[in-house]
């Protein structure tokens, strides 16, 4: 019997250890359980977030699309109406008139960020990073001067069409 309680001695504090694991394990558990909760909720969270952002630069997109084809709507309608007159009534249509109108819609674009690279007429220094020859049998120098027949327009610093440029001289006669 002695022998009996010593084995019982023995594995008590035994036992209380094994206990003793199963309940930290158990509470190593359940801390996992609730921090995988918690990283769920907090992915749902920057997903929601990362949706609302997406979704209020939508919104000021079309916004700003809006506010840009509001400001054309004017200038595009006058334009349409000219060229009814002209093609569908016979009426003419002063040029000047013509030149008025997409005047407008040239300023509404630069209003917007458009911005136009020289003037026609202009005599500049070549860019071949702003300027296109318009013909392809010249070969033209970095810096040499040219004359602007086409503007280039650029958007936000990135250059959407490059100007056309002849030599100096070439095509038409000098002013």
């Amino acid at each position: 019997m002695f022998k009996c309680l010593t084995d019982l001695l023995r594995r008590g504090p035994r036992d209380e250890r094994v206990l003793a694991l199963e309940q930290e394990a158990q509470r190593l558990r359940l801390d996992l359980a609730e921090r995988e909760q918690t990283s769920a909720r907090l992915r749902q969270e920057l997903a929601r977030q990362r949706g609302g952002a997406d979704a209020r630069v939508t919104e000021a997109v079309q916004a700003q699309i809006e506010r840009l084809l509001s400001d054309l709507s004017t200038p595009v309608a006058q334009l349409l109406t000219q060229a009814h007159l002209l093609e569908e009534e016979g009426k003419p249509v002063h040029a000047k008139d013509v030149l008025t109108v997409a005047k407008r819609l040239v300023r509404t674009l630069e209003d917007n960020g458009l911005t136009l690279e020289g003037r026609v007429g202009e005599r500049v220094p070549f860019d071949p990073d702003h300027h296109e020859p318009l013909s392809a049998d010249v070969s033209l120098e970095v810096g040499q001067t040219v004359t602007v027949r086409f503007v280039g327009v650029a958007y936000q610093g990135k250059v959407l069409r490059k100007a056309g440029v002849e030599q100096r001289g070439e095509g038409r006669v000098e002013r």
